[in-house]
């Protein structure tokens, strides 16, 4: 896990070698243990170090991209530079530097992630002829594009953005993984193409002026949406999109963007489900057993919700001597607080089981701090919570963790996903279905036939209210459409709702110099297994992830098991802000004109009871302005 970036001349040959630097120590949060930076021309890669440079890869002759030349002496003209930070996880070596090249020096590479099936890639490349001198994964995808071009993408498990220059080619082959673990942005301008793995590396470095986007802005404000378009909340930056590389032609400065991969369609299965879950425990337990590929101590985050206790607890099949380190936010006397079932879970596992409990006060205290590291402004104050957690791990020098995000999206977790099943299945008997859902759902009857009646109608939510006359407009939220079948609704959230936390993920994590892996989202044999299901093995006898429950049950605790509630990564978001009206409101009317101020101040309470996501953005949206305006 690391920080990328990169920086093509169109117009000279012009290293911005001071830029490319600029980028790079903006985001030096995800890599603290070293820094690396190459220059390409036509016919000549020079890797050079800065201070911030481990001193043995300044002194090591071992391989080309060890750096000899610091940046502060170098001054030859070039088209192009890669930069990167290095958080070190496997390969702790002087092997492990970046940039990279291979030992002919025609490849060079700036990669952020891991390959997780790496060993068996390399074991594959090597009986066709490949030889490899690191032990790392980012030397597998040099020999992996060698070997297999574009398509090497298709052989990679795991989670990655990295860019690689092809000098044969003349080209650079970008790329994303399948789900958007891993963060890739990107700038065109008359003048230079760039890239980064966070939009603050744009701003900092001063290559493109903090400019919002007005569309996307709204789109946020009243919707909640982020990164959802081809466009960003950033004027002139844009996002590669997960499951897409990008090719780019150094010579006519033209390039395109692919997608290679797809989710699966259900297919009718004959297996029964006894079989599925079989296969279900084989897949999900070395999905986890291969991201324990470290060279460094991992932990786990552990809320006593049922996936990240089922992590912990193959974890512990899997390495019976050890003690992992697991962390949870906790919230003494909120009805959501999950300590109890933390506690279990962290008991049947044998876990060294940390806690936090983050306050309204350090919410407001690290609010500022808390939307620069994320990038883009906090839609759920559980971010913070998220964000805790991380410190806390870093605390305990930590420098992996696995999290549980993607099991919803992937077994069927949330309440909208029987609604969808119900949809699919609409008929006599689904009041019996709803009616075994109760546990989960108490007022199921009611949830479902509002949202038949906002289907059908296009029933939204207006805010225009509170908006000033000339932007009304905006203030009409879209109607979110609830998809015909269950695995349609899936896969609709495995690209929106669960690209949108990973991205909290990926800056909660790195802001602490921590990799944060997630085996429910990003490994493609258990994804691609999950999603050629049909979706009603997913939801039985009105419980929600039954596959993932009868998977796992022999591994967790009965109580955990048996488990209906769905409890939120939540915090007590109306306690906090009450107290905090002033404060909230004034940051609202310093930054943003186009917000009716009397209609806020009157509404604030009853916003903050029947709409507080709204009141939430509306603050958060206007801290995060005030932050980078002052970049």
């Amino acid at each position: 896990m690391c920080g990328i970036a990169g920086i093509i001349s169109k117009t000279s040959k012009d290293s911005h070698k001071e830029t490319l630097f600029a980028m790079i120590q903006a985001i030096k949060h995800r890599g603290p243990d070293g820094e690396g930076l190459a220059f390409f021309s036509e016919n000549k890669s020079v890797p050079v170090y800065t201070d911030e440079t481990p001193q043995v890869n300044k002194e090591s002759k071992s391989f080309l991209f060890n750096p000899s030349i610091s940046l502060q002496n170098f001054d030859q003209p070039f088209n192009f530079g890669f930069a990167h930070r290095r958080l070190s996880i496997i390969d702790l070596s002087e092997a492990g530097h970046q940039p990279m090249c291979d030992t002919t020096g025609d490849y060079w590479i700036t990669f952020n992630g891991e390959i997780f099936n790496y060993i068996e890639l390399r074991d594959e490349l090597k009986n066709s002829g490949h030889v490899f001198v690191t032990q790392t994964d980012t030397e597998v995808i040099i020999e992996a594009y060698k070997e297999w071009g574009f398509e090497c993408l298709r052989k990679f498990n795991g989670m990655f953005s990295f860019a690689l220059f092809d000098k044969k080619n003349n080209r650079l082959f970008c790329a994303r993984d399948r789900v958007g673990v891993k963060p890739f942005y990107f700038s065109d301008t008359n003048d230079n193409f760039a890239f980064a793995s966070e939009y603050k590396a744009f701003i900092k470095s001063k290559l493109i002026p903090f400019e919002i986007n007005e569309t996307q802005q709204f789109d946020f404000i009243v919707n909640g949406n982020l990164e959802n378009s081809d466009e960003s909340l950033f004027k002139g930056i844009h996002e590669l999109k997960p499951s897409h590389y990008l090719v780019y032609n150094l010579s006519t400065h033209a390039f395109k963007s692919i997608n290679y991969y797809a989710l699966p369609k259900q297919s009718f299965n004959p297996k029964t489900d006894a079989e599925i879950i079989d296969v279900i425990e084989e897949k999900l337990v070395n999905a986890i057993k291969i991201r324990l590929r470290s060279d460094v101590e991992i932990g786990s985050c552990l809320s006593g919700g049922l996936d990240s206790t089922v992590i912990a607890a193959i974890v512990k099949f899997l390495q019976p001597d050890k003690q992992m380190k697991l962390f949870t936010a906790v919230f003494p006397g909120e009805a959501f607080d999950e300590t109890n079932y933390a506690q279990m879970a962290a008991k049947s596992v044998n876990g060294n089981w940390q806690t936090v409990s983050p306050t309204a006060v350090e919410f407001f205290r690290d609010i500022e701090a808390l939307n620069y590291s994320q990038d883009l402004p906090v839609w759920s104050t559980s971010t913070y919570s998220q964000h805790r957690v991380m410190q806390l791990a870093s605390n305990n020098h930590i420098k992996v963790l696995l999290d549980g995000q993607g099991a919803d999206e992937l077994f069927a977790g949330y309440s909208h996903h029987y609604m969808a099943l119900w949809k699919e299945n609409l008929g006599l008997n689904t009041f019996s279905q709803m009616g075994t859902a109760s546990q989960t759902i108490p007022n199921a009857y009611k949830m479902f036939g509002k949202q038949l009646i906002k289907d059908a109608f296009g029933l939204s939510v207006d805010y225009s209210d509170y908006f000033t006359d000339n932007k009304k407009h905006f203030g009409k939220s879209k109607n979110e459409k609830l998809a015909s079948t269950l695995n349609q609704q899936l896969a609709l959230d495995y690209y929106g709702r669960l690209k949108s936390f990973l991205k909290c993920e990926d800056r909660c994590s790195m802001a602490f110099g921590i990799e944060s892996r997630v085996p429910f989202a990003d490994d493609v044999e258990l994804v691609d297994y999950l999603f050629s299901i049909e979706g009603n093995r997913k939801i039985q006898q009105g419980v929600s992830k039954y596959l993932l429950r009868e998977a796992t049950r022999h591994f967790i605790p009965q109580k955990i098991y048996m488990r209906r509630d769905k409890v939120g990564f939540e915090t007590p978001v109306q306690k906090w802000f009450l107290p905090h009206k002033i404060q909230i409101l004034e940051t609202i009317q310093e930054n943003l004109d186009y917000a009716d101020m009397n209609a806020l101040r009157t509404d604030f309470e009853k916003l903050l009871v029947q709409k507080p996501g709204f009141l939430l953005r509306l603050y958060s949206f206007n801290v995060w302005k005030k932050v980078f305006s002052a970049i």
